[in-house]
């Protein structure tokens, strides 16, 4: 072999250099770990449908967030059409019909829309990853998108959320669409029946808790980090699946009439 070039601390090898490679030896728990982690057959139907309704979510948000930038940058809804806000999207005008019947309901979906985000982020977490933390970074992931919200931003738009009478209607729809989205997949991560009262009750807490962080994050007093917040809120929130969970022999269930 020639002899390797070196900088600090780094070596440049040669391109005709060859550099013995350390044998890797898996034991048999880390391939049976390898094959957890792979999607068995039966999976693969169900994977493909959340790959195409992510798909169809990704464009409903583009469609969204186009609305409410021009919305907020032409001081409301009444000064934009449907054709800009699909210019403003990358899209046809057909395909902002094909997802949305009208602009107020283009901004109004928004908090529904990533409701559902935030369940298949959950079903997606890795099986053997703790609950709690499970949740929170689904959460964080959908309600930040990697970056801090600005505070601005935020107000401007929950005022355009709350005082538009057209938007109004899908707000309100959306309020309680985040448990609903989240009950099943939170039994389905907890070996629980699906009508079963505990996720429901999980899934109430971290809507609440996320609404709560909001409100305080929104404060004129306070400077510390959306996110920061976000994932105290939710962990507690979410925590409570280690510290409460009752005994399959105690589930309490809802009665027939009461189920979804």
């Amino acid at each position: 072999m020639r002899a390797a070039k070196v900088f600090g601390d780094t070596t440049f090898m040669r391109a005709d250099d060859s550099p013995e490679r350390p044998e890797i030896q898996l034991r048999p728990e880390d391939l049976e770990r390898l094959r957890g982690l792979m999607p068995r057959p039966a999976e693969l139907p169900e994977l493909a449908e959340r790959l195409r309704e992510r798909k169809k979510l990704q464009t409903r948000a583009e469609l969204s967030w186009a609305a409410i930038k021009l919305a907020l940058e032409r001081g409301g809804l009444e000064h934009i059409r449907t054709d800009e806000i699909a210019a403003a999207a990358g899209v046809s005008t057909r395909t902002f019909n094909n997802y949305f019947r009208s602009r107020e309901e283009a901004i109004g979906s928004v908090a529904g829309d990533r409701a559902r985000r935030v369940a298949l982020a959950l079903a997606d977490r890795p099986a053997g990853e703790p609950f709690a933390e499970a949740v929170v970074a689904a959460v964080i992931a959908e309600y930040t998108w990697g970056q801090e919200p600005d505070k601005a931003v935020v107000f401007q738009l929950r005022s355009l959320m709350t005082t538009d009478c057209g938007v109004r209607p899908f707000m309100l729809n959306a309020m309680t669409k985040l448990e609903d989205e989240l009950a099943p997949v939170i039994a389905a991560r907890l070996d629980l029946p699906a009508d079963d009262l505990f996720p429901r009750v999980l899934a109430a807490a971290v809507n609440g808790a996320i609404r709560v962080a909001t409100e305080y994050w929104l404060r004129e007093d306070v400077d510390t980090p959306y996110t920061a917040l976000l994932r105290q809120a939710v962990s507690t929130a979410a925590g409570l699946a280690e510290h409460v969970r009752p005994a399959h022999d105690v589930q309490a269930s809802l009665p027939e009439s009461a189920r979804p």
